[in-house]
C-alpha cells in the first residue's frame, strides 16, 4: 500500500451525520468469521433500516486502526455501544441515527477495528481472512487471500509492530453511550 493513499479514511454512517477518520496507514484489513462478529452483525442487521454488517459469505470485513489514530469528526452524540455480554471486553459501536454498524473496540487493546463497509470510498483491499474455521456451515472461501482457522502470526506481528510504535500505550476509546443487545 501506498501510505500516501491513506493519508486519511473516512468511515461515515448510512445517512451521513456520523462520520469517524482514520489518519494515516491502517494496520491491517480482514474478514473475521467468528461466532461474536456473525452474531453481532445478524443482530445490527435486524435493526429498522440497519445497512449489512456481513459478507455474504458471513465474515465482517474491518480496518485495523492504532486507537490514537481514529478520531469522530462529527455526530458523537449517535453513538452507542453494544456488547454481547455485559462482561464482555468487546464492545460494538453503533450509529443510532441510522442504525450503522461503526465499529469494534477490544477495550483491553490498542486498536479499533473499524467496519469496512462504512468507507464510501478509497478502502484498502482485504488482506486476509481470519477464525475461518468458525466460518458458517457450506461456506467455502476462495483462495484469492490467505486463510487462517484463527490469528495468524503475521496478524499477530502487525498488532505489535503498531503497539510498539504507540510506546505500549492503551489509549481509552470514549466514543458511544451504553446499551445491551438483547439477549436471544
Amino acid at each position: 500500500m501506498n501510505r500516501k493513499q491513506h493519508k486519511h479514511l473516512s468511515a461515515t454512517c448510512q445517512c451521513g451525520k456520523v462520520k469517524l477518520e482514520g489518519v494515516g496507514p491502517p494496520i491491517l484489513t480482514g474478514s473475521c468469521y467468528c461466532t461474536s462478529c456473525q452474531e453481532a452483525g445478524r443482530q445490527f442487521e435486524q435493526l429498522a433500516s440497519a445497512p449489512p454488517v456481513l459478507d455474504p459469505d458471513s465474515g465482517t470485513g474491518v480496518i485495523l486502526y492504532r486507537k490514537d489514530r481514529v478520531r469522530c469528526v462529527m455526530g458523537q452524540e449517535y453513538l452507542e455501544e453494544r456488547r454481547l455480554k455485559p462482561d464482555s471486553p468487546t464492545r460494538r459501536v453503533l450509529a443510532t441515527c441510522c442504525n450503522s454498524a461503526m465499529f469494534l473496540d477490544f477495550t483491553k487493546g490498542h486498536w479499533l477495528s473499524m467496519f469496512r463497509n462504512r468507507f464510501p470510498t478509497g478502502a484498502p483491499p482485504l488482506e486476509m481472512r481470519v477464525m475461518t474455521k468458525e466460518r458458517r456451515v457450506g461456506v467455502e472461501l476462495a483462495d484469492d487471500l490467505p486463510n487462517y482457522s484463527g490469528h495468524s502470526g503475521k496478524f499477530m506481528l502487525k498488532l505489535i509492530a503498531a503497539w510498539i510504535a504507540m510506546g505500549f500505550r492503551r489509549p481509552e476509546v470514549t466514543l458511544g453511550q451504553t446499551a445491551r443487545f438483547r439477549a436471544r
